[in-house]
């Protein structure tokens, strides 16, 4: 069945998952500020909205919001032109990696204002979000769960119901978060370790990937060894910290420990930014 969408958010993973939807044949009004990613989504076939409130009254009833974390997310949802002031029922599929306890607040709010919050969290990055191959993580009552699974089959390949209780997504991504966190920690060090005896960092990742050092970062160390060597502030790797961030803050509320957490947390901050830094002066000195 055919429905109309509203979108908010066409940065690096809205754009992809908005375009799947289109190829999928329903009818996107999609917001972004940008007008570059304007521009690339009139390309994509999506509607252009001047608002968050313009593509919810756009939409039939369902609206997604892929924006960077909980200010903007509280802003498109809940602001001056937000979509809870669409003036009817609602749901709002909020994408956006935010933590537990903001997002059952935000769903609080938007209640009020009729609008149903589900907590739809993903992982696969900009090329998953592309190739509509996404994990997502959603919890939400199975009736509801229902209706919008084949709008998460357009966007997702993987995709977990898990649970019915708002905040609980959140949870999940966090828990991905941390373990991809930590364990990219794991493999800088195996890297410092080996070149030391001057071993290949490709070689080192192929013996990762056979033995029980492999991971999601030693088979895509090509996508994320970028992060560290041409930062961006508020790109990928703040994205990561930020979210770090909201797992300390879970386990602080909550009052059980993250040692390992909270020292992957400080590496990425300090430690690791510093040896990159060391490194490409020892190559320049090389060359």
């Amino acid at each position: 069945m055919t429905e109309s969408i509203g979108f908010i958010g066409l940065g690096a993973m809205g754009l992809g998952m908005a375009a799947n939807l289109v190829k999928g044949g329903h009818e996107v009004h999609g917001y972004d500020p940008s007008p570059e990613r304007r521009e690339e989504a009139e390309a994509a076939g999506i509607h252009l909205a001047a608002s968050p409130l313009e593509a919810a009254r756009a939409s039939s009833g369902v609206v997604l919001s892929v924006v960077r974390d909980a200010a903007q997310t509280r802003e498109v949802l809940l602001g001056e032109d937000g979509v809870a002031r669409a003036g009817k029922p609602l749901t709002a599929v909020v994408a956006s990696t935010l933590d537990p306890s903001t997002m059952r607040a935000l769903a609080g709010e938007l209640d009020g204002h009729g609008v149903t919050a589900v907590d739809t969290t993903m992982s696969g990055g900009p090329w998953g979000a592309e190739a509509g191959t996404l994990t997502l993580m959603v919890s939400a009552p199975a009736a509801l769960f229902e209706r919008l699974r084949p709008l998460l089959d357009l966007m997702g390949a993987n995709i977990f119901h898990i649970g019915e209780r708002v905040g609980t997504a959140q949870a999940a991504k966090l828990a991905v978060q941390l373990t991809f966190g930590v364990n990219m920690m794991g493999v800088f060090e195996a890297i410092r370790l080996v070149d030391e005896y001057g071993v290949d960092e490709e070689q080192l990742m192929s013996m990762l990937s056979v033995s029980v050092g492999g991971s999601w970062v030693v088979d895509n160390w090509r996508r994320v060894k970028p992060w560290w060597e041409h930062y961006v502030p508020g790109e990928d790797l703040d994205i990561l910290l930020k979210d770090m961030r909201s797992v300390q803050r879970e386990a602080d509320e909550h009052g059980f420990p993250m040692p390992v957490t909270a020292l992957a947390f400080q590496l990425m901050r300090h430690v690791w930014p510093a040896w990159a830094a060391l490194r490409a002066a020892d190559e320049d000195e090389r060359a």
